[in-house]
């Protein structure tokens, strides 16, 4: 009797043990490399770094993301904030803070660069911290803009900086 039903079970579409584990071991090699979605748009750039927090052994793990063709001079950006305290500590945090950009060429000493402005970080989590205004040098890296609009060279201002991301990697586009 018992055999029977097992039987009719298997009768009614239900798929065998075996075959079930088989189907979501496919599916799950599936999802592996097609389950993370890449940009829904251009990327105008990305980029990455460590930044340090005013508290003894914390940092910022900043992630920038500027969308709009290699071509635009403005548009929205999302960013992902990490707190890193290099202790155990609760305050560990994150955030995703997103806004609008603007790019505009200026000169400084004869060379052209691109200063990049975010808007939108004052509600942010460490927002007092947060760079709102960057000089992209020829390398692709963003330094810190000073008051007069030059780029922030000093070790102070190169602890801010953030790093391209390169365009094939697999994170590029991804916050």
């Amino acid at each position: 009797m018992i055999a029977a039903a097992r039987q009719d079970k298997q009768g009614d579409g239900d798929m065998p043990t075996g075959n079930r584990g088989i189907a979501i071991l496919c599916a799950g090699l599936m999802i592996g490399p097609f389950g993370c979605a890449g940009p829904t748009g251009p990327i105008f750039g990305d980029w990455y770094g460590y930044q340090p927090l005013p508290g003894p052994q914390a940092q910022l793990a900043v992630e920038l993301v500027l969308h709009g063709p290699p071509t635009a001079r403005l548009g929205a950006f999302r960013m992902h904030v990490q707190t890193m305290w290099m202790v155990a500590n609760p305050q560990n945090q994150s955030d995703y803070p997103t806004g609008t950009w603007t790019m505009q060429p200026v000169t400084i000493d004869g060379r052209t660069y691109r200063r990049i402005d975010l808007s939108g970080l004052d509600t942010a989590m460490h927002h007092a911290t947060l760079i709102a205004h960057y000089i992209e040098l020829p390398n692709g890296t963003l330094v810190p803009a000073t008051a007069d609009g030059k780029p922030d060279l000093s070790p102070g201002g190169l602890a801010f900086r953030l790093v391209p991301r390169p365009r094939g990697s697999f994170g590029y586009g991804r916050v």
